[in-house]
């Protein structure tokens, strides 16, 4: 009878893992979203909880030659997502034309998330839409940071609420009377305000090792969601 017991219980254990499992991988959705002969760029939609009303996207690989952004993050979203009730939405972009070519690579870049993702982001409700970059040392005060050249009253107040969270992130505004210098911001920064949507730029000091990255970009994804009432 002992035994039996045993054996139910195992099996009990082993269903329940089972269960678990498909759960999880339920709330999962991976899918390429275009491609072209600058690049392709992947969707990953991370729901653990099933049932959250607050969507963060978060989009890296943008500039290719920015490493940690790239390779650090997603993982980061990945394992947020699974401990907390939220959506996260990841887009991640792959140049494969010049990737190395400074200019170049990010122009395709750039290119391909005017073409795949702010069509997407048009018609995904998202509260905010935060892009990942890294900098070289001699921008930001050498530290992480947050931007908002879009200088959009939405984007602006999530901002200042986040940097509130995270003091030791610093947050810079761009002069809305000056012409934008960087490309990005009229390409892809613009686009996605225009949708309705927040949009951060999220940089990343490119010389810190791995592990200091993801703890600061999973503090930073834990306060935007804070910001916006999810947490």
């Amino acid at each position: 009878m002992k035994k039996t017991l045993v054996i139910i219980g195992i099996v009990v254990i082993i269903v329940a893992v089972m269960v678990g499992s498909l759960n999880t991988a339920s709330s999962i959705k991976h899918f390429t979203l275009g491609s072209d002969n600058k690049g392709f760029v992947t969707k990953t939609i991370y729901d653990h909880s099933g049932s959250s009303t607050k969507k963060i996207a978060i989009v890296t690989g943008m500039h290719p030659r920015e490493i940690s952004a790239k390779m650090v993050v997603p993982e980061v979203i990945t394992d947020y997502a699974k401990s907390h009730k939220v959506e996260v939405v990841s887009y991640q972009v792959t140049v494969t034309a010049n990737p190395d070519i400074f200019v170049t690579g990010r122009h395709n870049g750039e290119s391909l998330v005017a073409k795949y993702v702010i069509p997407d982001i048009k018609k995904s409700n998202y509260e905010l839409v935060i892009i990942c970059h890294n900098h070289e040392k001699g921008y930001g005060n050498d530290s992480y940071y947050i931007a908002t050249p879009t200088m959009d009253s939405q984007s602006i107040t999530l901002a200042e609420s986040v940097h509130n969270l995270l003091p030791d992130f610093n947050y810079y505004q761009r002069d809305a009377d000056s012409k934008a210098q960087s490309s990005s911001i009229t390409t892809v920064d613009d686009p996605i305000v225009a949708t309705g949507t927040p949009v951060f730029v999220y940089e990343i000091p490119e010389w810190l090792d791995n592990s200091n990255v993801y703890s600061n970009s999973n503090k930073l994804i834990d306060a935007c969601f804070k910001s916006i009432g999810a947490t």
